[in-house]
């Protein structure tokens, strides 16, 4: 990997922890990442965080802080521009599940090669979340999952989103980019290999197949994921030995877990911090 920058912070209680700005080899080409390490850590767990749909490696705000968090219990991150996000060089057409699989596949194999990390863990918001359930039945080699608001709906209705008040017009768009190969959506050329890749997986049945130890959060106005959605999911992550569902933190914000209100907003994020830092720390330390 080539490492672009590097800098050194330092946490509440006095350790540090360094911040790289870093490209990971990957199958398609250099990967965009983040890395945060606690300082003079030997055989450290590790997390990989995976943003949503359209959006970046910062988590609008939140996985930085996350991952400081984590440095100061003596966990690495690892954070991703998924295809067409964040400074990604690939056009949007390769925002694909596969591709997004290999590209953590590809971080987990960088941070064992390089660092020697043990025990590795996902965090995925929205369709990160549902990439996060699907990757331990497709890649194995994970611990434990945090899901925050994950798009897990069955099929194509993980991809309700793109019009959460007329499903029919999401199945119109799958069909045209399936037969097209693209469709312009949301401000960007969605390919029809994610359609079809959406269509043919289940990543609640995924989920009970693998049986990890799971965390899943909502928020009280997810807007883009459907009750239902929400609900089959919760019902999934009730049904596994150590799934953990909290929701009541969360009441407040929306589906990026960000509020209008100032104070609203910082609650929501240390409380999601809080709970991520806890669970993970509890199934990898």
């Amino acid at each position: 990997a080539a490492v672009c920058a590097a800098v050194v912070l330092f946490s509440g209680c006095g350790a540090s922890v360094q911040v790289q700005q870093l490209t990971i080899p990957g199958e398609r080409g250099s990967i965009h990442a983040t890395l945060t390490t606690p300082a003079n850590a030997e055989n450290m767990p590790a997390v990989v965080i995976c943003h949503g749909f359209t959006g970046s490696r910062s988590g609008d705000g939140h996985f930085a802080p996350l991952a400081a968090d984590l440095a100061a219990q003596g966990i690495a991150t690892v954070r991703l521009d998924f295809p067409g996000c964040g400074n990604s060089t690939e056009p949007f057409t390769a925002y694909t599940l596969s591709n997004m699989t290999d590209d953590v596949e590809s971080a987990i194999t960088y941070m064992q090669q390089t660092y020697g990390t043990g025990r590795t863990a996902l965090v995925g918001h929205s369709m990160g979340g549902r990439l996060a359930s699907l990757y331990p039945q497709r890649r194995g080699g994970i611990t434990a999952l945090a899901l925050w608001s994950p798009a897990n709906g069955a099929g194509l209705r993980g991809m309700e989103f793109l019009n959460i008040d007329d499903f029919s017009a999401v199945e119109a768009l799958a069909a045209e980019a399936e037969a097209s190969g693209s469709i312009s959506t949301w401000g960007v050329d969605v390919s029809g290999t994610l359609f079809t890749e959406m269509r043919d997986s289940d990543p609640n049945a995924a989920l009970r197949e693998s049986a990890l130890p799971t965390l899943l959060t909502y928020t009280g106005h997810e807007g883009i994921l459907s009750d239902t959605t929400q609900a089959e999911t919760i019902a999934a992550v009730e049904s596994l030995p150590d799934g953990r569902v909290v929701l009541e933190p969360f009441a407040e914000g929306n589906h990026n877990y960000l509020s209008e209100d100032a104070a609203t907003a910082a609650a929501l994020d240390k409380a999601l911090r809080e709970t991520t830092v806890a669970f993970l720390v509890e199934y990898l330390k």
